[in-house]
């Protein structure tokens, strides 16, 4: 880039007062010696005064007392209490907020869960059935026994011959006759 195309960059800043002081005076230095960079110069400038003159006509025709006003009275305003616990809401359920809640209520119910190992007697989601069941079952001499807990989800089964050695059920068909 040669040293015309940088100033004609940062004449526009240079003319609203954005340069700071070093590159101001390295700009009006340029700009005086340079026949091109003056005639850019030029041109801004009457653009400036163009446009300056016309937002001035127009604004003139604007009247901006009742604007402020209107925005002064709104903020004094007070707002109803459900207006601010709306608005309140709104500011705290806005993505980067919540975005914490949701290890937060994982966490929670977890906890929640696991309460049954740190205070048996309270159960969530009610009490949960702590009884076993005895099942047996006599076949041909045989007795095989089931023990079923629910809670820690256990089953034994026994097998077992009567000390007999003759199965009782078998003797009481007997006893009472055939069965057909």
């Amino acid at each position: 880039m040669t040293n015309c195309e940088t100033i004609r960059e940062s004449i526009g800043g240079w003319l609203d007062g954005e340069l700071s002081p070093g590159e101001s005076d390295s700009v009006r230095a340029h700009v005086a010696n340079c026949a091109a960079c003056g005639e850019v110069r030029r041109q801004l400038e009457k653009l400036h005064l163009a446009l300056k003159d016309q937002l001035s006509a127009e604004a003139a025709g604007i009247e901006f007392l009742p604007f402020w006003r209107d925005v002064q009275q709104r903020i004094n305003q007070k707002q109803a209490w459900h207006e601010e616990l709306l608005d309140w809401c709104r500011d705290f359920f806005t993505a980067p907020r919540i975005a914490w809640s949701v290890p937060a209520v994982i966490a929670l119910v977890l906890a929640a869960f696991s309460l049954d190992v740190y205070l048996p007697g309270w159960r969530f989601g009610g009490a949960r059935n702590n009884f076993a069941a005895v099942e047996s079952i006599d076949a041909h001499g045989r007795s095989v026994a089931l023990l079923r807990e629910n809670e820690s989800k256990t089953t034994v089964i026994w097998l077992y011959q009567d000390q007999e050695g003759e199965n009782e059920a078998a003797e009481d068909a007997t006893k009472s006759g055939p069965a057909f």
